[in-house]
This record gives C-alpha cells, sequence and structure tokens, in this order.
C-alpha cells in the first residue's frame, strides 16, 4: 500500500514526532510520501532527505541541540512595535530562515528522496497552499510563520503564514496524491506526560484534560480560538478520509501547561512519544467511520448534544 505521513504543526512540541517517527521505523513502517504543515513541515523536509531509520535518530538529536535563541529571538523593539500596532509581528524569521539554511539536507523541494509537499495558508484567500517543487527555504519558512508572531513571506505574487490555519492535518492533501494507508503523526495527544528540567530541578506535570479556564490575555484568547478552529476542521478531514483510505492516528503525550516555546522538554517529549507509539502499534487500529475526536477515536452524542469520546475508547 502506498503509505503516507502527516506531520501537523506545533511548534517546538514538533519534538514529539521525531520519537513517534523512530517507532513507526522500527515496526518496518516506512512513508513513501510525506507531508507536513509548520513544524511538521520541518520534520517531513528533514526526513525526505533521508527516509530511513538513520535519519530519525539525526532528526532526534537536531531536536535536542535546538534552543529558543535559534528560532524564537527576542528583540524588545519589535515586541513593543508589535503591541503598538507598529507592526504586524513581533519577532523576526531570519534565525529559522538560517537555521533551516544550515539544517535542510536539500536545496530544492523536488530533492528529497521521497515526494514531499510543504502547507502554507495565503493569507489574503485562506486557501492552502502546497509546495512539491522549487527552492525549498521560502515555503518552509512561510509554513512555520506563526501569524502575528513572524511576519508573512511573499512567495511568488502570494503572502503566506503558517499553513496550519487552512490545512492543519493536511490528510487530504495526501490522500490527493495517491496515499492509500496514511499516518498522523500528531505534536500532542492524551497520555500522561511528567517532566522535570534537569537544570532547574522544577517539575511540570502535563495533564489532561487541561483545565477549563480561559485564557488570561487577549493573545491568548486568540489563539486558543484559532487552535479550536483548526482541531475542529482536522476532526472533519479525519472523517472525511476515514473511507477513502486506512487512516491511523498515533497517540503521543499531553503538551497541556508545557510551553510551545521552549525546547527545554524537547528530549523528554521525543523518549515519551516513541515509548507510547511502539507500545500502541502491535495492537494499532484504523480511525473508524463517522464522528471522531481529534485523536481519531469515535464520539457519541452526549446530554445537550454534546460530544463525547465514547466510554469504551478512553
Amino acid at each position: 500500500m502506498r503509505t503516507a505521513w502527516v506531520l501537523p504543526g506545533g511548534s517546538t512540541f514538533g519534538a514529539i514526532q521525531a520519537g513517534l517517527v523512530s517507532a513507526l521505523f522500527e515496526a518496518g513502517v516506512e512513508p513513501d510520501l510525506l507531508v507536513g504543515t509548520s513544524a511538521g513541515s520541518l520534520n517531513a523536509a528533514w526526513l525526505a532527505g533521508d527516509p530511513t531509520a538513520r535519519g530519525a535518530a539525526k532528526l532526534r538529536e537536531l531536536w535536542k541541540s535546538m534552543r529558543r535563541t535559534d528560532v524564537f529571538p527576542i528583540q524588545p523593539s519589535l515586541i513593543l512595535a508589535g503591541k503598538l500596532g507598529l507592526s504586524n509581528h513581533v519577532m523576526s524569521n531570519r534565525g529559522l530562515a538560517r537555521w533551516l539554511h544550515n539544517n535542510l539536507p536539500f536545496r530544492r523541494l523536488e530533492d528529497g528522496k521521497i515526494p514531499l509537499t510543504v502547507t502554507a495558508t495565503d493569507i489574503d484567500t485562506g486557501e492552502a497552499v502546497y509546495f512539491e517543487s522549487g527552492p525549498a527555504l521560502p515555503p518552509l519558512v512561510a509554513s512555520c510563520s506563526i501569524p502575528g508572531m513572524f511576519p508573512p513571506i511573499k512567495v511568488g505574487d502570494r503572502w503566506l503564514v503558517d499553513g496550519g490555519p487552512a490545512a492543519f492535518m493536511p490528510i487530504s492533501r495526501a490522500v490527493e496524491k495517491g496515499a492509500e494507508r496514511v499516518f498522523v503523526l500528531p505534536c500532542g495527544g492524551t497520555e500522561p506526560f511528567e517532566f522535570t528540567p534537569r537544570r532547574r530541578g522544577i517539575g511540570s506535570i502535563a495533564t489532561w484534560p487541561p483545565p477549563k479556564t480561559p485564557p488570561r490575555s487577549v493573545g491568548g484568547v486568540n489563539g486558543a480560538a484559532l487552535g479550536a478552529a483548526m482541531v475542529s476542521a482536522a476532526r472533519l478531514d479525519m472523517q472525511l478520509n476515514a473511507t477513502r483510505c486506512e487512516l491511523y492516528v498515533l497517540p503521543a503525550p499531553t503538551v497541556a501547561g508545557l510551553s510551545p516555546y521552549s525546547f527545554s522538554h524537547a528530549e523528554a517529549l521525543i523518549n515519551a512519544s516513541w515509548e507510547i507509539a511502539k507500545r500502541w502499534y502491535p495492537t494499532a487500529k484504523p480511525v473508524p467511520a463517522g464522528p471522531v475526536d481529534i485523536c481519531g477515536r469515535p464520539i457519541t452524542e452526549g446530554e445537550f448534544g454534546v460530544s463525547e469520546t465514547a466510554p469504551n475508547m478512553r
């Protein structure tokens, strides 16, 4: 079966995917094509250059070596300009572009060893824009340009931002490219996870479900609303494609309560997701037809019409 790996976004939680791909390679599951969004596009690009267990091992080391200053440089003047409405971003994307230039295994998307799709969002139309050939750096930077944080990127005649708003989990694109079996590798899930930083010695427990309290800032509320919209669209994409391909969503550790802008938890998330996926694979079942939650589990209509995960699938 023609197998696709779909790698959604998740900022620094993209480290989880490095653990998930390691488990899949160990299980003998190899991709014939890769479709990525945001942080997932970076992982997909790296793996397209070396789609083997060796490439997965190098990807794990890359995530362990990353630091916040590599991607999220703090520049007070930009932050102030953004807060005052004098700029459409609060961080430069030069650090990200430099990191990509230094670490990408190829310069053009078509030079990967297997087909690669990078997803971005047209900020004017809201359409998903898919890149499969041409220079690799511009679409990858665009795919990771979190709206409001990084500036939009002009590629051709389009202004592009992070691929998440248009195609957070681009399963349909993988099916359109001929995938008969699709594995979705999320950047967060519902599996228990506890993290203790080495240097600070302060424990941090990510809990699921997260506390039902609204974010405290305007930006936090906007971000949460955008996240909810992306999750809703992803669930519909899973429901649509569950009958068009053999679809799997890998389990992953919860990241609720962790910072998406810190790399301090990268190694712990890699190890946790690796173990979780290894336990899951021997009894893995495809996503069923019908309404599902973001983890691909069936849901039922609860009281007042609120959808809930079926009890036997918790």
